[in-house]
């Protein structure tokens, strides 16, 4: 019986709170979906390090965080997420000469 299971996954859009851009989309179970504004440390292919996404599941979350952006909510978390990603994580983005 093709289609009729429910549809069980659903994808999350990721926005860089450094940058602004919409990052990589994961795919989600249902029974595994995080609160609005849910916060992952993912690679930002614009800012190109490791730094905390905000997670989005329809347009109506994603404009809010285009806004809040913009008002500068996320500021001072930025700044704080990429210290702590130079610290924990640049060597394994952007080895030195020599090393692996």
């Amino acid at each position: 019986m093709a289609g009729t299971r429910k549809k069980r996954d659903e994808a999350s859009d990721f926005w860089c709170i450094n940058c602004g851009k919409k990052g990589i989309p994961i795919i989600r179970e249902r029974g595994r979906r995080r609160k609005p504004g849910h916060r992952k440390a993912l690679y930002c292919t614009t800012c190109r390090t490791v730094i905390n996404h905000v997670e989005t599941r329809n347009e109506e979350e994603a404009q809010q965080f285009r806004e809040e952006f913009a008002a500068g909510k996320y500021a001072e978390e930025a700044e704080k997420s990429v210290a702590y990603a130079r610290e924990h994580f640049e060597e394994r983005i952007h080895p030195k000469e020599g090393q692996k």
